[in-house]
């Protein structure tokens, strides 16, 4: 399509500067989020595939190896021969404008991008097939390109960060990219060491071990230091209020709703709601459906408003988007490992809620790493995998406890850090108090 946007200067520009410059260009360009679609012209995207190649064989990026890695290989045409490469050297004596050339380049092919997914959706919605989360998904995903200011350190670099973080620790002044993201319970970060910057968590139970309520809680502590946001399809938006005002006050909803509770409960949960209110930096979304919606949102966010952490409530309530030939526990794998590289390239934690089979019921048990087998590879992908269960015998009051008895207010919780990168395995007892959702740390009840 000739009308779209387009500059085949610039993109000359472009692979002349990285034929010139090397692997320094390349490296840049590749920080950029400059692919081979980024390129109009299909010789240009032919060309940075051909570039590219050569990276990957390890070999200097020249002019000249170009050409002859190309002609042993047979596909010296692919880039329109010696004159093609002429052309494009040609056409970029220095490299003083490779910013620009770079900049042009990537800010156009944002432009068609967004031209073509617009059309695209039109097209849809003319004929009533419109999904308007994913059309707001991929919009976000293009506008993330356009933003891309990702930075990759060098081994020196990352030592000298090493080195000033633990002088800092030696000194006592930490600050608080070294300490992470605390949890909301003090035997948590006793034994499992905080959220910390980089991470995926999955933390993993069976129903009814109150694994969502944890989610809030943590998102509620570390709305605290930042923009958090959280993505539920457990629990749509509108009652999430009540939820979170029962947590913070520990009166439940259900008393307040039907009538049950004193004077005081009520005015403590009314205070509670208006504390919910004023918790501007969490922000909650309920109507993406895939985890690539999921994604592409948070990288949206993260450029307008910096993200502390990621809650996500919970993987298989998300349509993974199975492609061709492939079952759902790969797609959830798939996906798995993009949540880890979200965690990565904005370093910040992501912590991730799954179902575990029915099998740790049936068999009486406690969870282990096995029981994630049938969600992807979560058990791979993730830093850490942490799991709540509930024991037959509560061992602070020695009795039994039936996590399906509804008259039972209180469950032991017992939490089970049963992987953990530079953390280890660890457990740590919990206090569910089930009227409320509300989790308590056996030690210290806050």
């Amino acid at each position: 399509m000739s009308d779209l946007p387009h500059n085949v200067e610039a993109e000359r520009g472009l692979l002349a500067c990285v034929l010139l410059d090397g692997a320094s260009a390349l490296s840049k360009a590749l920080d950029a989020k400059i692919t081979e679609d980024a390129f109009y012209d299909p010789q240009h995207a032919k060309f940075w595939r051909s570039i590219l190649w050569l990276h990957g064989k390890n070999l200097p990026i020249d002019a000249v190896i170009l050409a002859e890695e190309l002609t042993r290989v047979g596909k010296l045409e692919d880039v329109g021969g010696v004159y093609g490469i002429s052309v494009v050297t040609a056409d970029c004596p220095t490299t003083a404008q490779f910013a620009y050339f770079l900049e042009q380049v990537r800010e156009l092919y944002v432009r068609r991008a967004l031209i073509l997914n617009a059309e695209a959706s039109a097209a849809k919605a003319r004929a009533g097939a419109i999904n308007v989360e994913d059309y707001v998904a991929s919009t976000h995903a293009i506008l993330s390109i356009r933003h891309a200011t990702e930075n990759i350190k060098t081994l020196v670099e990352a030592t000298d960060d090493a080195i000033a973080t633990a002088e800092r620790a030696i000194a006592g002044k930490r600050n608080e990219e070294d300490v992470g993201l605390e949890w909301p319970w003090r035997d948590w970060n006793d034994k499992f060491g905080p959220a910390r910057q980089g991470e995926m968590i999955i933390l993993a139970a069976r129903p009814g071990m109150g694994k969502s309520s944890a989610a809030r809680q943590c998102a509620m502590k570390w709305e605290n230091e930042g923009d958090v946001a959280l993505f539920s399809r457990e629990m749509p938006l509108g009652q999430l209020p009540h939820l979170f005002a029962q947590q913070i006050s520990g009166v439940s909803w259900k008393e307040v709703r039907n009538g049950r509770a004193t004077h005081e409960a009520e005015r403590e949960f009314m205070a509670a709601l208006l504390e919910v209110k004023g918790m501007k930096r969490l922000h909650i979304f309920d109507r993406d459906r895939t985890l690539a919606q999921v994604a592409a949102r948070v990288r949206a966010l993260h450029q307008m408003r910096p993200l502390k952490a990621v809650v996500i409530d919970y993987l298989q309530r998300y349509d993974p988007q199975q492609e061709k030939g492939e079952n759902r526990d790969t797609a959830l794998g798939r996906m798995s490992m993009a949540f880890k590289d979200v965690a990565i390239d904005l370093n910040i934690p992501v912590l991730v809620l799954a179902q575990i089979g029915r099998g740790v019921e049936r068999e009486n048990r406690t969870p282990r790493l096995s029981d994630l087998r049938e969600s992807g590879n979560l058990e791979q992908d993730a830093d850490r995998v942490q799991f709540l269960h509930a024991p037959e015998k509560n061992p602070l009051i020695n009795t039994l406890q039936d996590p399906f008895d509804d008259t039972l207010s209180t469950l032991y919780i017992e939490a089970i850090q049963a992987k953990g990168r530079g953390e280890g395995q660890a457990r740590a007892p919990l206090s569910f108090h089930r009227p409320t959702t509300r989790f308590l740390s056996i030690t210290n009840e806050r």
